[in-house]
């Protein structure tokens, strides 16, 4: 392998945010509390995403894990229910499903676009089995996803689409997220749009839609101390994005707490989004066409480099537009022992999505080779690369000779 022309190293996080979205959040920040709810940003926000995705229910939280939570209740799930979920995964997937008291079977991946594949959701299904999660793994269409649709309604299964790093995507013309019955996105600070932390849920169903709605009305929203916190930390983040002098005298808001990792309830798995968050989300869906076509160009850069350094490359559909949130390598041998080399060599921040079935909680799961295959060996590469002329993250990103 050669080294790469980045002259910066390239990061995983917060390459979305620009100027509009670091001065909303100081505008927040410089404000009476209390005027926070007299804005109508959580309507706005809610007629724009049942614009983009044609669906008259809509729901914001504040993050995909809250936004699971609630479709979970939505579908009235009890506990000794059952729902299928890929062996490839986060834990606040795991948590927001077992919080509510049902039962998580794993199901067997496809290591072409890491999605659950139809013999494995074939394996595992029981009498007791309500539901499927179907999701779109880095951003990518999975190759089952014309049987796995199959599957669950010839079993009558509720469909799920954790659409959380696929905002925007589409198969065959149809965005992602009105396939199912149900779907949840996330605009967390690792994901396609980003708050930092938020989620919305969707459903064309008028069962769906007013169970979401009466959930969503009794959800509360965060403390005011926390969501100063998340405007504190959207503007450190943008800050060293910049390369800004930015003093860390606040409690940032972490991507999971501590609880969360223990398996702990805790309350951010009820909360609805709050107002500043709602119009962070706003400015961010508005350029969504722009994002993609970033994420994109990056893609293009890794399919070629990958080509050319004979490397294996993901599965692409042809009917599908993949929002590539990042671009995973299947290694040939243990991520841990490689990926540091390989950050150095290429100067990017590589992501080890996932180490486990069930990231980050050590799992063993005999009857799913190949999702324990891709927890050893699959790392994943930014997909928003640096424009070198400029350095500057808004700007698209120019490939120079044969990036090789």
């Amino acid at each position: 392998m050669t080294v790469l022309p980045f002259s910066r190293r390239v990061p995983l996080l917060n390459m979305s945010l620009s100027e509009r979205e670091d001065e909303a959040a100081a505008f927040w920040l410089s404000v009476d509390e209390t005027q926070w709810q007299e804005t109508d940003n959580i309507q706005r926000l809610h007629r724009q995403i049942s614009t983009i995705w044609q669906t008259p229910w809509v729901a914001s939280f504040m993050g995909g894990r809250a936004s699971l939570f609630a479709v979970i209740r939505t579908l009235d799930l009890k506990p000794g229910d059952q729902i299928v979920i890929p062996a490839f995964t986060c834990q606040c997937v795991a948590n927001a499903i077992s919080y509510n008291g049902v039962e998580i079977l794993f199901a067997d991946i496809e290591t072409g676009t890491y999605g659950l594949s139809a013999r494995g959701l074939k394996n595992v299904l029981t009498q007791r089995t309500k539901a499927i999660l179907i999701q779109y793994t880095f951003g990518l269409v999975c190759r089952d996803l014309e049987e796995l649709l199959s599957i669950a309604r010839q079993n009558g299964l509720w469909i799920i689409e954790d659409c959380a790093h696929a905002t925007g995507g589409t198969w065959k013309g149809k965005l992602l997220g009105t396939l199912g019955d149900i779907a949840f996105f996330s605009s967390e600070r690792s994901k396609i749009v980003n708050t930092i932390h938020g989620g919305w849920v969707i459903t064309a169903s008028p069962l769906l839609g007013e169970r979401l709605y009466k959930i969503y009305q009794h959800s509360p929203v965060p403390d005011i101390h926390y969501i100063r916190r998340l405007l504190l930390t959207l503007r450190h983040a943008f800050a060293e994005l910049k390369s800004r002098n930015s003093v860390l005298n606040f409690e940032p808001v972490p991507q999971m707490q501590s609880a969360e990792l223990s398996g702990l309830f805790t309350q951010q798995y009820h909360w609805r989004m709050a107002e500043p968050a709602a119009q962070l989300l706003t400015f961010q869906l508005s350029k969504l066409e722009y994002i993609l076509s970033r994420r994109n160009q990056g893609a293009a850069f890794w399919l070629e480099w990958t080509r050319e350094q004979g490397l294996p490359q993901p599965t692409v559909r042809n009917d599908a537009l993949n929002t590539w949130l990042r671009f995973p390598l299947l290694l040939t041998e243990p991520k841990t022992s490689i990926i540091s080399k390989l950050e150095k060599l290429l100067n990017v921040e590589a992501g080890v999505w996932f180490t486990t079935p069930i990231h980050p909680q050590p799992c063993d799961l005999p009857h799913c080779p190949e999702g324990t295959k891709a927890s050893r060996y699959c790392i994943n590469l930014p997909t928003w690369l640096w424009d070198e002329e400029k350095n500057n993250a808004d700007a698209p990103f120019q490939q120079t000779g044969n990036g090789a």
